[in-house]
């Protein structure tokens, strides 16, 4: 993860790293245990949470591969831009992705919700670029 998804990262290191995660996610299905008892079986803990941490990777990984911009602390070099770019300043595409990205684990697909710029409760912030 560090490796494909750190902060800093291009669009080809994280489509490698969806690849790799992807095998990964293939090997931790095929795990198994000797012991199956379910009182103070550490190893069965261990096991789940392996199967939890690869689909947090898996969710991560793809996600951040399909979003070919930057925003946040998701920066990719491929695709930044000055913070004085008139269409996507440092990078963020707007346009194209404001909107939540979700992962289903039963199929690893993902799906996208639009962001709710209206809230019922409170006053609404505009979005704007991070310029720190």
């Amino acid at each position: 993860m560090q490796q494909h998804a750190g902060v800093f990262r291009t669009q080809a290191s994280m489509d490698e790293g969806v690849v790799k995660i992807n095998a990964m996610r293939a090997r931790v299905a095929a795990i198994t245990l000797k012991d199956k008892s379910k009182v103070f079986n550490t190893a069965r803990i261990e096991a789940l949470e392996v199967e939890n941490l690869i689909e947090c990777a898996q969710a991560t990984m793809t996600s951040a591969a399909a979003r070919r911009e930057c925003r946040g602390a998701h920066t990719v070099n491929d695709y930044e831009r000055p913070a004085d770019d008139a269409q996507f300043p440092l990078g963020r595409n707007d346009a194209e992705w404001m909107k939540h990205t979700l992962w289903h684990s039963a199929d690893n697909s993902l799906t996208y919700k639009p962001v709710n710029l209206k809230p019922l409760t409170v006053e609404s912030v505009p979005p704007k670029v991070r310029t720190f």
